[in-house]
């Protein structure tokens, strides 16, 4: 754990289960204030820390007066405000949406926290997709051409216009208008900014899981981006990424899971490890995938057994959706609760509160502990010494643009993670390299 700076108190929005601020804690710094709508949530924070305030309400609602108020701060002591504002709008899981739906438009009241208070830094943590998403969404079948990818409008300017005679798109329909707008507001609060999308399998975390960061700096400290320190086992100078097996594999029970109806049993018990639906005879799938067999996409997760030797799948709310599986390596069942927090490295003593369907819910929200704990340790050293605790790629000093570009690259990396990796001259970091050389 790293000591901490003098003035060390994070206000965190948004909390959840504390994943991002267990791993800010780990990295030297203190909780004082966490605000989170979910009675669940609110409890697991109670039930672990009792020296963090909490204040069970929606953000909307809450004042920042209150927030010092019940943290027992003041303006001058908040070294940090922490938050992801809900991001199903943005997700790949969620309907798409816009930073002006109901849940996208909660950035505003992280804003106004940051505003307000004006602590040193901020830290903003969300799904990797706001950097391809709209201010304002269309639907597929009214855009000109009726492409579904929204990238490809930016990419070729006549298909913004041609096409089945729909209206052109807007520039706030455009991809990559969501994140430009939420980086302007940043900027207009006076703070120099790093931003990046980050792969948590790449810092020790033994799961595939990609976020957003976007971190502030009020008085212009010069903030890094963190190479890897893992990577595939071929490669020299990272370590080899955590797996299944390191994560869980020592686990004992009892452990807390549902059970497979005796179909899905039927199902799985035909799937071998690493494998899916695909692996099941033509007659077994089409009962197995029913009404998905002739449907579009890889549909890579229907029917998914793990791979003990592995990183994790991105965790979710749930571990035995049709579309999501995460059955066990060797046994037919989903993953435990306890599982689920080994991948989000959660500590063992950690208490999630709630009934199973919720603790698994609280865990897959979180941001990995020791994910946070790395990006944390960058701010910490960087505030203290001016210097990073690890080695890094890339600084804030570079344009705006070529951090779009490298979190752009780092989405398409993630969706083909068989793409040659090279360690620190990875394509996600090649673009920045360029520019600093």
């Amino acid at each position: 754990m790293s000591e901490g700076p003098s003035k060390n108190s994070v206000v965190s929005l948004f909390s959840g289960a504390l994943g991002l601020d267990l791993g800010l804690e780990q990295a030297g710094l203190e909780t004082a204030v966490a605000v989170e709508q979910d009675s669940d949530s609110c409890d697991t924070i109670r039930n672990n820390k009792t020296d963090t305030a909490v204040i069970e309400n929606d953000a909307r609602e809450v004042s920042t007066d209150e927030i010092l108020e019940t943290g027992d701060i003041t303006e001058d002591d908040v070294f940090l405000v922490s938050g992801g504002p809900p991001c199903v709008t943005f997700s790949s899981g969620g309907n798409r949406g816009s930073i002006r739906d109901a849940e996208g438009s909660l950035f505003e009241d992280y804003l106004r926290v940051v505003e307000q208070i004006r602590p040193e830094y901020f830290l903003f943590e969300n799904v990797a997709n706001i950097v391809t998403a709209a201010i304002k969404h269309r639907p597929i079948e009214e855009r000109p051409g009726q492409d579904w990818n929204l990238s490809s409008y930016s990419e070729d300017e006549n298909a913004v216009t041609e096409g089945n005679g729909a209206d052109p798109l807007m520039p706030e329909e455009q991809s990559g208008s969501a994140i430009e707008v939420i980086l302007d507001t940043f900027e207009n609060l006076g703070y120099t900014m790093a931003f990046f999308v980050l792969n948590a399998a790449d810092y020790g975390v033994p799961q595939h899981r990609k976020r957003l960061f976007i971190i502030g700096s009020r008085d212009g400290t010069k903030l890094w981006l963190p190479k890897p320190s893992h990577g595939p086992p071929t490669v020299d100078g990272v370590k080899p990424r955590r797996t299944l097996r390191d994560a869980i594999g020592d686990l004992n029970g009892p452990l807390n899971h549902p059970d497979y109806s005796d179909k899905y049993v039927r199902f799985f018990s035909n799937v071998p490890q690493g494998g899916n639906w695909k692996d099941l005879d033509e007659e077994m799938q089409k009962e197995a995938m029913g009404g998905s067999y002739n449907s579009g996409g890889g549909k890579t997760g229907f029917f998914r057994r793990l791979s003990w030797d592995e990183p994790s799948p991105t965790v979710t709310k749930k571990p035995n959706r049709k579309s999501s599986a995460f059955c066990h390596p060797e046994e037919t069942r989903p993953l435990s609760v306890e599982e689920w927090a080994r991948i989000q490295t959660f500590p063992d003593e950690w208490e999630v509160a709630g009934e199973m369907y919720s603790k698994y819910r609280q865990i897959g929200n979180a941001v990995p502990v020791k994910l946070a704990q790395y990006v944390g340790e960058m701010i910490v050293s960087a505030h203290q010494n001016g210097e990073p605790t690890h080695n890094t790629a890339w600084t804030s000093d570079v344009s705006r643009k070529t951090m779009l570009d490298a979190a752009k690259d780092s989405i398409r990396q993630f969706a083909n993670p068989h793409r040659e990796f090279k360690p620190h001259v990875s394509e996600i970091y090649g673009p920045l390299q360029k520019t600093l050389s």
